[in-house]
């Protein structure tokens, strides 16, 4: 679940910047209507200077303790989009030398429990394979992310012009279905389906193509349709129903 991946993350993190022998706690606990989470370590911290940094991509701590560290920091940043797409933020406190806290909190339907979410009933797509085409490097991430949770492969490609490449040089069926962004550079995911849709291969012509679109409101849903593609899920994407749209979208072209 989303739950689940944060807390790895954060338990990532907290491992790589304590010290050895060091203790990391974690707590959940559900509050009213919220379940909340924190993973504290007693590592080495982070200066008050730079405590909305971890959120960027690739920051790196200069403490001495981090310095032969590896990794970008892209979990961090990956966590924090998660629990922002479950209606929240993660909040950290942190002292230099004394360790740090992340915590978050997220509201829960009535009748929901934390421990529902932590392990649903999943659908899986294991033996499927996925082309992610989106030009917003922590966004693939992200989608990367959330679907090999659901057994998918994944492969990313940054724009259209790639997604038209790659399909041309891959074997006909190695795509189940495609995760088309709609606005991108060099070309954009319209296009990119028309030229799929164009060639002479039938797995071409029945690959299931989802379009990803931050503009809800206006045509990009009527023109997705018309250049040939199969679904339309809305920035950002809620979870359940990037599992559901795809699930649905598989099954029609097995038929």
């Amino acid at each position: 679940s989303k739950i689940e991946q944060v807390i790895q993350n954060l338990l990532d993190n907290a491992v790589k910047f304590s010290h050895n022998n060091s203790v990391i706690e974690i707590h959940t606990a559900k509050r009213n209507t919220k379940a909340f989470v924190s993973v504290k370590d007693h590592g080495i911290g982070i200066p008050k200077d730079n405590i909305n940094k971890v959120w960027d991509r690739f920051y790196k701590t200069d403490l001495s303790r981090g310095k032969d560290k590896k990794g970008t920091g892209l979990g961090l940043s990956i966590s924090n989009r998660l629990v922002q797409m479950m209606g929240s933020n993660i909040e950290l406190l942190s002292e230099p030398g004394e360790g740090s806290t992340f915590s978050f909190s997220i509201p829960l339907k009535r009748g929901e429990d934390m421990e529902a979410d932590l392990s649903p009933e999943e659908v899986s797509f294991e033996g499927c394979k996925v082309l992610v085409v989106e030009d917003n490097e922590i966004n693939a991430e992200i989608a990367q992310c959330l679907l090999e949770e659901r057994g998918f492969a994944v492969d990313c490609v940054y724009n259209g012009a790639e997604a038209v490449e790659r399909i041309r040089t891959t074997e006909p069926d190695t795509y189940d279905v495609i995760l088309m962004d709609i606005m991108m550079p060099v070309m954009d995911g319209l296009d990119a389906t028309r030229s799929i849709r164009g060639m002479e291969r039938e797995d071409c012509h029945r690959v299931p193509i989802v379009a990803m679109s931050a503009n809800a409101f206006d045509d990009d849903l009527k023109k997705s349709v018309e250049c040939g593609m199969n679904g339309h899920l809305s920035k950002p994407v809620e979870v359940d129903k990037l599992y559901r749209t795809l699930d649905e979208v598989i099954r029609s072209s097995n038929k």
